[in-house]
């Protein structure tokens, strides 16, 4: 389509009108195709401003593609294979941490005991993440936030916000031994 070329050539020059024809375009079917897999709104739609934001950080190659629907799908594509992964790990830690404390649900007072000794040595290690991290781990696991949200708070990138999550996990997860 000679149009999509053109509108490519011109978004990455830094056309905003160019990428924003682009994205009105690509949107609905790219949002049916992520809500169909996520099947939730809020993971479609962050889903969705994660690879947008990425085309725009990278919009000077956009001139060297050849289908833009083939480019952002394929990014669709791997961003839901990232999240899966990521659900899957978050499993398998819930899973080896409900195998170390099977009473952990209060109903033993051994349970109740182990289950604050975890808590408190996980808040221990909370508290000694960097002021930035620590503000973004709770915004994101205890406001619910998402990254978009935590990026304009500290005007910073949803990329770096997610940098700055995974590297407050990892630390956290050494703290406690966990794989």
């Amino acid at each position: 389509m000679a149009q999509e070329k053109d509108l490519l050539l011109k978004a990455s020059a830094g056309d905003r009108s160019a990428f924003a024809t682009l994205y009105t375009t690509y949107f609905p079917p790219l949002y049916r195709f992520v809500h169909f897999t996520t099947r939730s709104q809020k993971d479609a739609e962050e889903v969705l401003q994660d690879i947008f934001l990425k085309v725009w950080e990278r919009k000077e190659k956009l001139g060297e593609i050849r289908s833009f629907e083939d480019y952002i799908f394929i990014m669709a594509r791997h961003r839901l294979f990232d999240m899966a992964r990521q659900q899957a790990s978050r499993q398998k830690a819930e899973q080896a941490l409900a195998e170390q404390l099977p009473d952990a649900d209060g109903n033993t007072a051994e349970g109740q005991v182990i289950y604050k000794e975890y808590h408190k040595a996980a808040m221990d290690a909370i508290t000694r993440l960097p002021a930035r991290k620590r503000a973004i781990f709770f915004m994101r696991t205890q406001q619910s936030m998402s990254l978009s949200e935590i990026a304009a708070v500290f005007r910073i990138s949803p990329s770096a916000v997610k940098k700055h999550l995974y590297a407050s996990i990892h630390f956290i997860k050494q703290q406690l031994h966990i794989k």
